[in-house]
């Protein structure tokens, strides 16, 4: 056996509403793989509930085996995000809080198992954890915890129903419900019936020609198709999927089944200007912008430029590209460290490892100002405790001025400039424009969840901005984050390994990525005590990071969005925390 897959799909999950094609839809993935040759586990709740543990210990056998080449995973139910992390809710959830999957823990440790290619598909509504009461479900992984095999390196894909967004754009699940259903799953299966020729490739097998669709040829496909039947059906919010593939040239799941038709995407396989606008959306703008600003020569056709410039996203992208433009507050203190917190009042704020010092509280347009003293360490904690009850923790970094920005109790951008009196300052003045420009475009891209690399273009945006690390170490950190999600580990270590030796200590997220956490209780060289991007959370359990009792339980209280954001209820235990010297 060579080729296997898991097929799930749940129509009933606890008192949300029904849905009418996730197990339809899963028995006609697991009829065509059937038909492609894979080994099919079928788990679906017409028959009885659908629960972790038999998916775990489905994948678990079949990792076992120690015989496969593939293993595909399709889930098709309800779903949400948290903390830019997909979760499927499964038949107990949301009352079992681990009845449901874990997508971007699972990602990690199928990197682990020994299988060349992995392959997540999604069709989940995406929807927001307050509607489904989803706040305190994290869910399981369903792959095993295993050490990583030596000999191979897993490419994982992924093929998601809809791209994770800003949270305020994530609907409701009675939303949701009525206006994703099944679109994604009938597209998927229509790109292997009715391919475009562009998406076909021949392939010799076992000494016979077949002709295949390899997995790096569904993206554009899949992001024309859904968005088109979505708006056939009066679908008001647009439906953009999203695609990572690792895997290489030939790698498929299926053949092509008919005949391809002409090409109708003239922008990814040639040809000349389409007669109708090209289907782009937020990640379209965020990669024309990001080689932009990372001046790496990469520029997409004239006419996909025109359909970008027009799209309603680019005014939202650039709307928030302005936002995290703000520099606010003074350029140095005596110190050489300290912060600027625009958008809310500081009430108080409190360093661990660190001295701070509230100058003013900020407020009615005014920034807050924070001067921060190093002790011992060149880096610490700082606890941001916000006038509305909420708040944040980052990393206060020796030569540096941190701008906070909040949005309506969320924070939404941090960036480090070089205090105009230490000697980072020169470098920092000499790329000045171009690194400003950049650090908010890759801030607005994050933002939406649309900043990512795949291994064939990170030496080109994501390398770029590894290169200006030292000058704002935020760079570093989104980096990392999407070489983690690109499965690119050397990488992570070589920003770890700059980013140590230029401040003197680790951040703790770029630590946790690299895998450097789970030894031995935070050291006084790690700042902060938990993740500053909002997605390191969900990665908290599978990276093996420590954090203390109270931290762990804050963590059920955090905000949407893009930067850790408590709410009181979660400042209020980490004051308590604080107080009490257990933050570590």
């Amino acid at each position: 056996m060579q080729k296997a897959a898991i097929v799930i799909g749940v129509n009933k999950t606890g008192n949300l509403p029904v849905l009418s094609a996730a197990v339809s839809g899963a028995r006609s993935v697991a009829g065509w793989l059937t038909k492609e040759g894979f080994h099919v586990q079928l788990l679906v709740d017409d028959g009885k509930p659908v629960v972790v543990k038999d998916i775990f210990d489905a994948v678990e056998k079949l990792v076992d085996k120690g015989t496969l080449e593939q293993l595909v995973v399709f889930f098709s139910g309800h779903g949400f995000l948290n903390n830019s992390s997909e979760h499927w809710m499964l038949s107990g959830a949301p009352n079992n809080a681990n009845e449901a999957v874990s997508l971007a823990e699972s990602v990690l440790l199928a990197r682990e198992c020994g299988i060349e290619n992995v392959v997540f598909i999604s069709d989940a509504c995406r929807s927001t954890p307050a509607s489904l009461r989803a706040e305190r479900v994290r869910g399981s992984v369903v792959f095993p915890n295993l050490e990583a095999a030596g000999n191979v390196e897993p490419e994982v894909d992924r093929f998601l129903a809809s791209l994770p967004g800003e949270p305020a754009l994530e609907m409701a699940v009675n939303e949701s419900t009525a206006q994703y259903e099944g679109i994604f799953t009938t597209c998927f299966l229509t790109a292997f019936r009715e391919p475009d020729s562009g998406m076909v490739r021949e392939i010799t097998e076992a000494g016979n020609t077949i002709a295949v669709v390899p997995n790096r040829r569904l993206k554009a496909y899949l992001k024309r198709e859904v968005d088109k039947r979505a708006q056939a059906k009066s679908i008001r919010l647009r439906q953009l999927p999203r695609s990572i593939v690792e895997a290489g040239g030939d790698v498929y799941i299926g053949r092509a089944l008919s005949r391809p038709s002409a090409p109708s995407d003239p922008i990814r396989f040639g040809g000349p200007s389409p007669s109708q606008p090209p289907t782009v959306g937020m990640s379209d703008v965020a990669r024309m912008e990001l080689a932009r600003a990372a001046n790496v020569g990469v520029s997409p056709p004239p006419w996909e430029v025109q359909a970008i410039e027009n799209t309603a996203d680019r005014s939202t992208f650039d709307a928030s590209v302005r936002l995290a433009e703000q520099a606010l507050g003074p350029g140095h203190f005596e110190t050489e460290m300290g912060f600027s917190v625009a958008g809310a009042e500081v009430a108080s704020v409190v360093g661990l490892g660190i001295d701070v010092e509230l100058l003013a509280h900020g407020g009615a347009g005014d920034p807050a100002i924070i001067r921060l003293h190093r002790t011992q360490e060149s880096m610490g904690s700082v606890i941001f405790r916000f006038a509305d009850g909420g708040g944040t923790v980052l990393a206060g970094l020796e030569g540096y001025i941190g701008t906070v920005v909040v949005d309506e109790g969320r924070v939404v951008n941090v960036s480090y400039v070089p205090s105009d009196n230490s000697w980072r300052w020169s470098a920092y003045e000499q790329q000045r424009v171009r690194l400003d420009r950049l650090r908010a475009v890759v801030a607005a891209s994050a933002r939406f969840g649309v900043f990512e690399v795949d291994r064939d273009n990170a030496g080109a945006v994501a390398d770029q901005i590894r290169l200006l690390k030292g000058v704002d170490p935020t760079l570093g950190l989104y980096s990392t984050y999407a070489y983690s999600d690109a499965g690119l580990r050397r990488k992570i270590r070589s920003v770890q390994v700059y980013m140590r030796d230029d401040l003197s200590g680790d951040l703790f997220d770029v630590a946790m990525l690299a895998g450097e956490l789970s030894q031995s209780p935070l050291g006084s060289r790690v700042a902060p005590f938990c993740p500053m991007l909002s997605q390191g959370w969900s990665l908290l359990r599978v990276t093996g990071a420590r954090v203390s009792d109270a931290v762990s339980e804050a963590a059920y209280h955090l905000r949407p969005a893009l930067w850790t954001t408590f709410d009181r209820e979660g400042m209020g235990i980490i004051m308590q925390a604080f107080q009490e010297d257990s933050l570590k």
